[in-house]
């Protein structure tokens, strides 16, 4: 149920309460220079030549900060994310940064931040999304919404999938300001609503109507991948396998194949009928997946990565050239394991909708379903519908677009690039920064088709275990991580 102005008021008090259910903390007014790396977290140089290191202080308000922007239930749908816009808002505020707050919707708004730089360099945005998937509390081992500290983890909806890494993102930008130091770009934080239903009251909306604010923006960075790590209870110990940047997200093309034909009595069957031609339709599409495609980008990611893999994935990631173009079953069913990095070898096709009948004694005229592909930078849709009807061989299936949403990539030769490896480079990481094609569409291609250069990056190590909990039960951060999270983009921003 969407709120009244006075119930939203007086909601929005509530969220002020609730820094009163932990300990005041100072804020720091300074970052820590030091020419060391401390237990918990590694330093970096920026252009300045000075190391960047959170305080403690500052690390326990940014774990504050973080427990009250979970508390607050934006829960989508319905949302409600207004009431997150205005808790980011008054800690900008509070920290002396320009903000503004538009109202894409009843109850849904999106708060812009700007920390002005030197304006040498052209500005970069620093996006999350303030909405979360549901959360049944009943299946949780705490509950969803309490923001609760365990064993060194704070767990609640939200922790992961995305409100950690909108709070290390202030974090990172509240502790530059702090410092005194003055970048060359303007950062410009923003956070959107609805991004779990398609954002068409968040990024879509900003995009279409405020894109003027974002004129001088030439990178972004956004959730996406992240440092993948081994497969280690709370990560504590930081060990990673790489650092996943996403240059780009697979374009969605739905597609519909429809069969037409004679309706008839059941009792007489028809080899050539709807049902039983879409059949064999979709039996050929299933049993036929598109083949490898190595792109140079997933080259590079796969011949990174080859080291830090046990057999047989290690051989097979080292010579990808050879198993891609020509892979056995065995092969196919090894890569497989892994869907996520299997998704940047291939063009995929998932059927997920079937129509066709309503009564059991009747053959059906017509026979209807639905696919869902995920298509490799550079693959049209034309090109893909093509390969579709080769695939099916049956002129009498008709094969529609339903939707196409093109994943534009970025490049991944730049300053962005160069600016993550060196915060890598900083902490001694042995672990390669490594560029990767999600299969999945993010905020970020509103912001690509604005011409600007979109990375999803979130810099925490996240292990099988804790990737599960997003958009399940029991989602948290090991809070070693989120520290270490907000000096990895310290780092990145101070050598941009």
């Amino acid at each position: 149920m969407s709120l009244s102005y006075r119930k939203l008021a007086a909601a929005w008090a509530l969220t002020l309460a609730f820094t009163l259910s932990y300990e005041a903390m100072a804020v720091s007014s300074s970052v820590s220079t030091s020419s060391s790396s401390s237990s918990s977290s590694s330093s970096s140089s920026g252009a300045s030549g000075k190391l960047f290191e959170i305080t403690d202080t500052q690390y326990d308000e940014a774990v504050k900060l973080l427990g009250n922007y979970i508390k607050i239930d934006t829960t989508n749908p319905p949302g409600n994310e207004k009431l997150g816009a205005l808790y980011l808002q008054s800690v900008l505020k509070d920290n002396g940064i320009e903000s503004q707050v538009f109202d894409s919707a009843k109850d849904r708004a999106i708060v812009i931040g700007r920390l002005k730089g030197t304006g040498k360099k052209k500005a970069v945005i620093l996006l999350s999304h303030i909405d979360v998937v549901p959360a049944q509390a009943s299946d949780w081992k705490y509950p969803p919404f309490a923001a609760e500290i365990h064993d060194g983890e704070l767990w609640g909806r939200g922790t992961l999938d995305m409100k950690g890494m909108g709070i290390m993102e202030l974090a990172a930008m509240l502790a530059i300001k702090k410092s005194g130091k003055v970048l060359d770009r303007d950062i410009i934080f923003i956070a959107t609503p609805d991004e779990e239903v398609g954002g068409t009251y968040g990024a879509e909306w900003f995009a279409k109507n405020k894109k003027e604010l974002v004129k001088d923006a030439e990178y972004l960075l956004n959730e996406g991948y992240s440092i993948e790590s081994y497969n280690k209870s709370g990560n504590s110990d930081g060990q990673a396998k790489y650092w996943g940047v996403d240059y780009a997200e697979k374009s969605v093309l739905w597609l519909s194949l429809t069969a037409n034909g004679l309706a008839g009595h059941a009792s007489m069957p028809m080899s050539n009928s709807a049902n039983n031609r879409l059949i064999k339709a979709l039996t050929k599409i299933a049993d036929n997946p598109p083949k490898m495609t190595l792109l140079p980008a997933a080259k590079e990611f796969f011949q990174s990565i080859a080291p830090f893999e046990a057999s047989p994935l290690k051989e097979l990631y080292a010579d990808i050239e050879k198993t891609a173009k020509a892979p056995t079953k065995e092969t196919e069913e090894t890569l497989a394991v892994d869907k996520l990095k299997y998704s940047m070898l291939r063009n995929t096709v998932s059927i997920t909708v079937m129509k066709a009948g309503y009564k059991t004694n009747v053959i059906p005229a017509q026979a209807y379903a639905e696919l869902d592909c995920r298509l490799l930078p550079g693959v049209t849709p034309d090109q893909f519908v093509a390969e579709v009807k080769k695939t099916i061989a049956d002129s009498s299936i008709d094969v529609k677009i339903i939707e196409w949403e093109k994943g534009d990539p970025s490049p991944y030769d730049n300053d962005m690039f160069r600016a993550i490896k060196e915060a890598n480079k900083a902490e001694g990481a042995t672990a390669p920064v490594v560029p990767v094609v999600v299969p999945w569409f993010t905020d970020s291609h509103w912001f690509r088709e604005l011409g600007i250069h979109s990375y999803g990056f979130e810099p925490i190590e996240v292990d099988a275990d804790h990737l599960a909990t997003m958009h399940g039960k029991d989602e948290r951060i090991p809070l070693a991580a989120f520290r270490r999270g907000i000096n990895r983009l310290v780092r990145i921003l101070t050598a941009l």
